[in-house]
């Protein structure tokens, strides 16, 4: 039996294969077999792989109309004939010991998942490590990882590239993956229907994969992308509500889709900044009012409203501080010493206005309650602060 089942989804991925397939291929385990899935490219793509696999056999072909990463993922898993399978993105690749050290580990834990690390590549070539949460080295029933994860939202890693699972954990959440073209939230998906179904969950240290953030989906604005996220985020909040309605989760775990769903409704309004072009934020606004719920929008809403007063309050502080300043001198001179002083040190004028603002108060206080009330309220405020 083949050992692990590294599926491939490919679009126009062209520029990538010679990359991402010789990585796979050198692999130190070569009981593997690796699973490309054409997912209808209209560039070299089919040329290439077809040229990978009359060279070598453990390479499997599976072309698809176009219907997005999901679903080829799901072809990839019908096919899988390994003990284990990996997902790798077409531009990403893993380190030539990444199959046999996790075959080794996850037999060795007895685990239906188990987690590793990442490096991250971004835009200008800076890299980080993308680790992953606390639990680490600890053997837990799958639902209890689930739990700790949605403690915090920095602990949630949905990307189902630093993950290794059982085929047969894959195989069973098949029925619940829908057949639609999904442009995002595809590995949320998968990865929670894995958790759900799985029974134990390991996590280790160790970094095995490499990704380039940002190739691919997020290019500056572009209505059309925006529309396709929104859609992928319908898809999986009717996905989750299915599951929640037909499959009567534990009150514990339908909390925590119910989370889920609530964390995606605001990266919908994240979606809405990055991607809606400014002339079509009335356009988008509407596709925000039909995908997102009541809550979330009137938090939103409520949010928007408390900044807006914030700005507002600071904004009446500035100019009250401004008539202070530009009226206080007689001078015309001094006046425009005073504002050159103001744009070249803001932080050193601002001290020097609650100065000149306290020292205004002082004399004004002399001049209505004489010198030995005028102390006393000094006193009295020193003692306050």
């Amino acid at each position: 039996m083949v050992k692990i089942s590294i599926i491939l989804p490919c679009y126009n991925a062209g520029e990538y294969l010679h990359r991402s397939i010789p990585n796979c291929l050198h692999q130190t385990l070569k009981d593997i077999e690796i699973i490309c899935v054409n997912d209808s490219s209209t560039d070299n793509t089919a040329e290439i792989l077809q040229e990978y696999a009359n060279k070598d056999n453990r390479i499997k072909i599976i072309t698809q109309e176009n219907q997005g990463t999901l679903v080829a993922r799901k072809r990839g898993i019908e096919h899988a004939s390994g003990e284990y399978c990996m997902f790798l993105d077409q531009d990403d690749f893993y380190e030539l010991c990444a199959c046999a050290e996790l075959y080794s580990i996850i037999k060795e834990q007895d685990v239906e998942i188990l987690e590793f690390n990442a490096n991250v590549i971004e835009k200008n070539n800076t890299s980080f490590s993308c680790s992953s949460f606390p639990y680490k080295h600890q053997k837990l029933h799958a639902l209890d990882a689930l739990e700790k994860i949605f403690e915090n939202q920095r602990h949630f890693r949905p990307w189902i590239w630093v993950k290794i699972f059982s085929t047969s954990l894959c195989k069973r959440v098949l029925p619940y993956i829908p057949e639609k073209y999904m442009t995002l939230h595809e590995d949320v998906l998968m990865f929670m229907m894995c958790f759900l179904f799985a029974e134990t969950y390991y996590n280790i240290d160790n970094a095995y994969y490499t990704h380039y953030k940002d190739i691919g989906f997020c290019k500056g604005y572009s209505f059309s992308q925006f529309q396709k996220a929104l859609s992928s985020a319908k898809i999986l909040f009717s996905t989750l509500n299915d599951f929640i309605q037909n499959q009567k989760p534990d009150p514990y775990i339908e909390k925590i889709l119910k989370k889920l769903i609530y964390w995606i409704e605001l990266d919908c309004f994240q979606r809405f900044t990055t991607l809606c072009p400014p002339e079509q934020y009335k356009e988008g606004f509407l596709l925000i009012l039909n995908t997102v719920s009541t809550g979330v929008l009137t938090e939103k809403y409520m949010q928007q409203y408390q900044l807006m007063q914030k700005q507002s309050k600071l904004i009446q502080q500035q100019e009250s501080e401004l008539r202070f300043y530009t009226s206080s001198p007689s001078n015309l001179n001094l006046t425009q010493a005073l504002h050159s002083f103001h744009s070249h040190f803001p932080f050193l004028f601002k001290i020097q206005c609650n100065m000149l603002c306290r020292t205004h108060q002082i004399a004004q206080s002399l001049k209505q309650n004489g010198f030995r009330e005028t102390c006393k309220k000094i006193i009295r405020y020193i003692l306050k602060k």
